[in-house]
């Protein structure tokens, strides 16, 4: 041996950096920290605040799936009332699971009671603009979708009216293992966690981004049978089969 030191190039010792940085912060994430434990068995309070932040980021990557398809097809006027009340919502969501976990606040179960509450609040929300996301035509508790994708195209030559097409089925390879936000891309990822979040029946559902598009739709499969005839959602229709 020489005895000589090499020195790598800068430009290779900073990707090198950025890159475990990267990985750094990815296992930092709730779901990344939650993937590792088996929630449904979770019995420590380190386990069980992990779970329930992983829920509530869940919860959230649902429901701004959602605002953005409503958002998309409101009218200027509309979309912007949407955004108020979001905005308002949102601290009135932290401000609500404050009031109810604050005296609670000194001890070990508090964060789990707050993420908990976070997951609760955002799902009733998450419901409520798939409501109007969905509405049935007539229905004068929702605000019509008359801009973005919904809007009329001008000078449109009339045509006879036919049934909706159906959704296409939703269909992933079981053996393709890899976080459905890297195998099918982010928008179609957070399509799957929303629609999982909202059908659902399991306590700690495996409704996140980081885990396979085929887990996700096992599971939106599973609930949508759950609630058969029961009024489902609309897209429990893709499901079928």
């Amino acid at each position: 041996m020489s005895g000589k030191t090499t020195l790598l190039p800068a430009s290779l010792a900073v990707a090198i950096f950025a890159v475990a940085a990267g990985l750094a912060m990815l296992l930092t994430t709730p779901a990344a920290r939650a993937a590792a434990i088996d929630c449904a068995a979770a019995k420590t309070q380190a386990d069980l605040a992990t779970c329930t932040a992983a829920n509530a980021a869940s919860a959230d990557v649902g429901l701004n799936a959602v605002y953005k398809a409503l958002a998309g097809r409101l009218a200027p006027a509309d979309l912007k009332r949407l955004r108020d009340a979001q905005r308002a919502w949102i601290p009135f969501r932290d401000k609500e699971c404050a009031f109810r976990t604050k005296p609670y606040a000194d001890g070990s179960v508090y964060s789990t009671l707050f993420e908990t509450c976070r997951a609760e609040l955002t799902k009733v929300r998450l419901a409520q603009l798939q409501h109007q996301l969905q509405c049935p035509e007539g229905d004068l508790s929702c605000v019509p979708q008359s801009g973005g994708d919904a809007a009329p195209t001008k000078n449109a030559p009339a045509t006879a009216k036919t049934a909706p097409a159906k959704p296409a089925p939703a269909q992933a390879s079981q053996n393709d293992t890899r976080p459905c936000v890297q195998s099918a891309g982010k928008a179609k990822s957070d399509q799957y966690v929303s629609q999982c979040i909202q059908v659902s029946p399991a306590t700690n559902p495996p409704c996140n981004g980081q885990n396979a598009c085929s887990m996700m739709i096992d599971e939106i499969k599973r609930g949508c049978a759950m609630i058969g005839k029961d009024n489902p959602p609309g897209f429990c229709s893709a499901y079928k089969g």
